[in-house]
């Protein structure tokens, strides 16, 4: 039951969110200026965005959520303005409701940049929030939101960087197929997982609407990122210990056999992290499923991978790295991997296991992001017809 005091916070908040949209309004009527700013500033775009991102701490207006997104579908030049829109509302806001919706709605724009050509992407989240101290709240809440909001921006900021970073290193080298490029992107994803189960309550009382629906997007990220880790260990292992191995690049004044090593060790640091990793994530879900967030309530089992299955792959590759180093007769190869398919096959099942979120191909990564088989990221998938006249957005 709402009482005095929330009733009178929710109608200030209210004259808020009314009063930002006026002086949008005015600026409309305002003659253009010069300079990037200008440029880039678009009053019906910041409309859309001040009603995504009202003061309403209960839950996320799916509707104006729908339309910024429809609009960034719409039209890919939209993307910056809208992310510049976005930037002037989570820089100047100390509720933690505004910022939370800010951040999933740049969770958003970025999902739909990575889907856009080169050129048109977003590149890094223009905002910093890593300092974030929430002043619309109790003091006895005000700590638990805040840090949910830090560490949902640590998540954010981190797979934004990573990614531009990915695009700096394709137009340079154009070696994003290289297997030490993808030995680190292994290593930046399982970062990136450890960021997202920081996501969490760090206090009593956060089991609220919107906190849940902010889970519910970092659960779906949580199922992208670790199939995405699932696969690139699985290649890893094929590359290594298949039939028809590959030979890594050798770094300029490395031998063969010290570039196999390297790649060795290497592999394994990714292995033993994603055996830590499964079995933080079951824990993890439980307590999602416990506050009671939707997408966590049926996920596919995460199996922790036995330390006895770690050692014993960490031996076949170092003493396959050591064997291929010392130039091992065709015949004691095949004899090689003929022991890794028959002795290991049952304690390599755990790879199997790795590869139950499979992701095959990279031409059908567009369509699954954002998204995990039945779940769908409520932020992404926004229909054409949530978009309205700009005379709509601005009343």
């Amino acid at each position: 039951m709402t009482n005095a005091r929330q009733w009178w916070r929710r109608a200030a908040a209210a004259v808020k969110d009314r009063r930002s949209l006026y002086l949008t309004r005015v600026a409309a009527l305002q003659p253009p200026g010069s300079g990037l700013a200008a440029a880039l500033r678009s009053p019906e775009l910041e409309a859309a965005v001040i009603r995504a991102t009202s003061h309403d701490e209960r839950s996320v207006d799916y509707g104006s959520a729908s339309r910024v997104f429809a609009l960034a579908r719409a039209s890919q030049p939209a993307l910056q303005p809208l992310m510049w829109a976005l930037a002037r509302r989570a820089g100047r806001t100390r509720c933690w409701a505004v910022a939370l919706k800010a951040l999933m709605l740049a969770h958003g724009l970025l999902l739909r940049s990575d889907l856009t050509p080169r050129a048109a992407r977003l590149g890094r989240v223009p905002f910093d929030l890593a300092d974030f101290r929430d002043r619309s709240s109790p003091p006895s809440k005000s700590s638990g939101l805040s840090a949910f909001v830090r560490a949902y921006f640590r998540f954010l900021d981190t797979r934004s960087l990573f990614t531009a970073q990915e695009l700096d290193l394709d137009a340079a080298s154009g070696e994003a197929d290289d297997e030490d490029a993808r030995l680190d992107r292994l290593t930046k994803l399982q970062h990136l997982l450890d960021l997202l189960m920081q996501i969490r309550p760090y206090g009593d009382g956060m089991e609220q609407g919107l906190i849940l629906e902010a889970m519910d997007c970092v659960v779906i990220e949580i199922f992208e990122v670790y199939s995405q880790i699932c696969t690139g260990i699985a290649r890893f292992l094929v590359a290594v210990l298949g039939s028809a191995p590959t030979t890594p690049r050798r770094r300029p004044g490395e031998t063969l056999a010290a570039a196999r090593r390297r790649r060795g060790v290497r592999g394994m640091r990714v292995l033993r992290k994603a055996a830590e990793q499964s079995a933080q994530l079951p824990s993890y879900f439980e307590l999602c499923r416990g506050l009671g967030v939707l997408n966590a309530a049926e996920f596919p089992a995460v199996e922790r991978v036995p330390d006895d299955d770690i050692r014993e792959l960490e031996k076949i590759i170092m003493s396959h790295v050591v064997e291929e180093g010392s130039k091992v007769p065709e015949t004691e190869s095949k004899a090689l991997v003929a022991v890794e398919e028959t002795d290991l096959a049952s304690r390599t099942v755990v790879t199997k296991e790795w590869v139950v979120f499979d992701d095959d191909d990279s031409a059908t990564a567009g369509s699954r992001q954002g998204h995990f088989g039945g779940y769908v990221n409520p932020f992404v998938a926004a229909p054409w017809n949530a978009v309205a006249s700009s005379r709509d957005l601005l009343v």
